[in-house]
């Protein structure tokens, strides 16, 4: 049930109304051109007008699975982020943070480092009443951990699928495994390095002017981040969460080698489709153009896949993964752009509560 602090929950709209029309607009047209930008990419990157002689060899049942499993990582997804703000004491319905997740999953993967995570923030501040630094450190953890996971996921799967000697992948499992709280363990430790390192000495660097506008929010965030990882519970369900997002796109394009008449293990289709990912993130090129393709080619080869034929699961996973999700994400910008703003939910702790608003709305549930 919302809480009854009416005043607060409609602060955004207050301000909203009190702003100039031309200002209202021109904010809203910038939003828009951005999604026309974004659509104008994912099409020109998909090049699905190559894809025509790829599909035919396909079957119609793929075709319309493949484009769906795209669309059901939204509810991993959007379980993860609830699960993160949760644990900053905020409880939403999952379908509310559904379409700022998906939007943000999608641009994190499809600009360079991904860059175009940098408007969530402020979509969480006008829907939820979130602080931008708390917002900024929800971010940064979700995108930092899931990459991190990413590429351990991507070993994991390397160390399975033949390549190295027989029974290496179950001597290394507690290895990854322990891999998986490393993260943790550095924050944890932050304190102690802190004190050994020069911080204060290097802060001094800093203009004081750019040191006093952005120090507390460097510091809320840094908080927010500590807090974060610090939470057994959340790393654990975000670390099952993301086994099943990537369960799902491993999945999706398997079925497409698989369609072409290949048969590289799941295993294998993880690392093919894991190292080209993380290889067109790391190129720093809009949505990985060249990197992610080459890396791809390469490896397919690499599996035994001949040139043609490994040029054709390209072009189908540009098609067929790469282009719904762009739509689909394109879709969940809309739809988070136009979201109305929600009432907050009151911390339940001291700890919670230095980090909120103190005009942050209430949900009992």
């Amino acid at each position: 049930m919302i809480g009854t602090d009416h005043a607060a929950a409609g602060a955004p709209d207050a301000i909203e109304t009190h702003r100039p029309l031309w200002r209202r607009l021109a904010n809203r047209n910038l939003l828009y051109a951005l999604a026309v930008v974004f659509l104008a990419v994912v099409l020109w990157r998909s090049r699905f007008w190559d894809s025509g002689d790829a599909i035919r060899q396909f079957e119609a049942r793929d075709v319309v699975l493949v484009p769906l499993l795209s669309l059901a990582l939204a509810i991993p997804l959007a379980m993860r982020q609830r699960l993160i703000l949760s644990s900053l004491g905020f409880r939403f319905p999952v379908w509310s943070v559904a379409p700022i997740t998906y939007y943000g999953n999608t641009v994190g993967f499809m600009t360079p480092a991904s860059s175009g995570e940098l408007l969530r923030p402020s979509l969480f501040q006008r829907i939820f009443g979130l602080p931008l630094p708390q917002g900024i450190g929800v971010v940064l953890f979700e995108r930092v951990y899931s990459i991190f996971l990413f590429g351990l996921a991507c070993l994991i799967a390397l160390s399975w699928t033949g390549t190295f000697p027989r029974g290496t992948g179950v001597v290394l499992a507690p290895l990854f495994l322990a891999a998986c709280l490393l993260p943790s363990a550095i924050v944890k430790l932050a304190p102690a390095l802190r004190s050994r390192l020069p911080l204060d000495r290097l802060s001094r660097l800093v203009p004081h002017r750019i040191r006093d506008r952005v120090g507390d929010m460097v510091q809320e965030s840094g908080a927010t981040l500590q807090r974060l990882w610090g939470s057994p519970r959340l790393v654990a369900g975000f670390l099952g969460l993301s086994v099943g997002i990537f369960l799902i796109m491993g999945v999706q394009f398997w079925l497409i080698q698989d369609g072409m008449g290949q048969h590289l293990t799941l295993q294998e289709a993880w690392v093919v489709l894991a190292a080209s990912a993380m290889a067109g993130v790391a190129s720093g090129l809009p949505l990985g153009i060249g990197a992610t393709d080459a890396v791809m080619l390469s490896l397919l080869k690499a599996y035994g896949v001949d040139t043609a034929t490994a040029g054709s699961i390209v072009i189908l996973t540009r098609t067929l993964i790469n282009l719904p999700s762009g739509l689909f994400g394109l879709s969940a910008y809309l739809i988070a752009v136009r979201q109305k703003p929600l009432a907050g939910v009151e911390p339940r702790d001291e700890r919670v509560s230095r980090l909120v608003p103190a005009g942050a709305g209430r949900n009992d549930e």
